[in-house]
């Protein structure tokens, strides 16, 4: 059995229950492990305690340096690089359009409409790959939306945003794309300062804060930031929760026969297989002790998710997917802390409305090769297909 530092959480595949195979190995050799990323030397934190002490630590930490690495160059300045009082100035300036009556009609009409034209479009098909036709696409149409864009122009949009996620893997396809979004949203903005509508993008235009109001490019720039750190793991969240129901058949027919079930299984989901499995950050400019392990400057730390959610210190029995636990407020999904995650209202919602259509529509969907579905990845995790029939 190989040595759980030998494994490269930058590179590799695990898929399905390959990755928290790996991670229970690290958490049994204690909280703090050594690992690889990208080849280099990594520290992974697999404990839950360990974890969200660490989370909360932004002076051993720090959240924004690993930012700047990975998704800065493509995505420009956000507040996932900002830090202190430019951090929260930030934050209250793009908040604002978050609770708009844009995002409030989606929350209450418009996330369902999407579900149900996504299915709509599957006509009379009685099998597909679901990922490709319904959960790959439903997080970016949200946003699109919520940002005004047109409706006839969402699937090059959506190609778009996709093709900017490829950074660093492709930097050349991501910054194309990255540069067709501002070169197709530049004139919608300027028509927005001119024209206020009722969608984000307006709501963005018009924030202030002690006399300080967003510029063209930190929209630009928060707008990516939406399709990397919202749609990307809303998305593979669906994916996820689609597969867990289906792979166990007598859980879709549970959800079917007794809907109080439903925000269980999305909870639980988010703790059993939650979209983002291992977060990388790195450590302080100077060397750090955390939990008898002494961390060299700069070090990529790996917020192993994934394994503190499957702590047996913290949950009983924690491999099994039960829909009926309750474990929300021990969640480490959303990132406890000064950096807690804002859209996981809107997120939960999301899987919340598309699972209600999903049973509705499609109550008989059945999973039709479990293991070309099987999450994979150890960053972005989640299903690359999903063949299904009903």
């Amino acid at each position: 059995m190989p040595t759980p530092g030998a494994h490269d959480f930058a590179t590799e595949d695990f898929a399905g229950t390959a990755l928290h195979r790996t991670l229970a190995m690290f958490r049994e050799q204690g909280p703090v492990g050594q690992a690889l990323f990208g080849g280099q030397p990594a520290v992974l934190i697999s404990g839950h305690q360990a974890l969200a002490e660490a989370f909360r630590d932004n002076d051993r930490f720090p959240p924004a340096d690993a930012y700047r690495i990975t998704i800065e160059p493509v995505q420009g300045v956000t507040f996932q690089t900002m830090e202190d009082e430019q951090h929260r100035l930030y934050r209250r300036l793009a908040t604002p359009a978050f609770q708009s009556r844009a995002v409030q009609a989606m929350e209450q009409e418009g996330l369902a409409r999407i579900a149900h034209e996504l299915i709509d479009r599957l006509g009379n098909v009685r099998r597909t790959d679901f990922a490709s036709a319904f959960t790959h696409r439903v997080a970016f149409a949200v946003i699109s939306r919520m940002l005004g864009i047109p409706t006839d122009r969402e699937d090059v949009f959506r190609d778009w945003a996709v093709g900017f996620l490829e950074f660093p893997r492709d930097p050349a396809r991501s910054r194309h794309c990255a540069e067709q979004i501002t070169r197709y949203l530049l004139p919608i903005l300027a028509q927005r300062r001119r024209e206020p509508r009722d969608d984000i993008l307006s709501g963005l235009v018009a924030a202030e804060v002690d006399g300080r109001q967003l510029t063209d490019e930190e929209i630009l720039a928060h707008i990516r930031l939406l399709f990397s750190a919202g749609a990307s793991t809303t998305t593979d969240a669906l994916g996820n929760l689609v597969y867990t129901l289906l792979a166990k058949p007598e859980r879709w027919q549970a959800l079917l026969a007794e809907p109080g079930l439903r925000a269980g299984a999305i909870e639980e989901l988010l703790r059993w297989e939650t979209p983002v499995a291992v977060l990388p950050r790195l450590s302080a400019n100077r060397p750090v002790e955390f939990h008898g392990t002494r961390i060299p400057a700069a070090t990529f730390c790996l917020f192993a998710i994934a394994a503190a959610n499957r702590d047996p210190a913290v949950f009983e029995q924690p491999d099994v997917f039960d829909m009926r636990r309750d474990s929300s407020r021990k969640l480490l999904s959303f990132g406890p802390g000064p950096r807690l995650c804002p859209g996981m209202h809107l997120a939960r919602r999301q899987l919340a409305v598309a699972l209600d259509v999903i049973l509705e529509r499609l109550p008989g969907l059945q999973l039709l090769d479990p293991e070309a579905a099987a999450p994979r990845g150890a960053i972005l995790r989640g299903p690359v297909r999903l063949p299904v029939a009903w």
